[in-house]
């Protein structure tokens, strides 16, 4: 598997951290998504984790 950035997500959309453009998220699991940017000149791949929120 390829070494990706890691980034932690929001409640916002993503965007890509390189080109700030909009992206498109190939896999998508429980706490991380893999996104990859719609610009073709970019193609930054990465990962979006999620911190788990405490219970209360």
């Amino acid at each position: 598997m390829i070494d990706l950035e890691i980034f932690i997500g929001t409640d916002q959309p993503a965007t890509c951290p390189k080109c700030g453009s909009r992206t498109e998220i190939l896999k998508e699991e429980i706490n991380y998504q893999h996104h990859k940017c719609k610009i073709e000149n970019c193609n930054f791949e990465f990962i979006l984790e999620f911190e788990e929120e405490d219970e209360k």
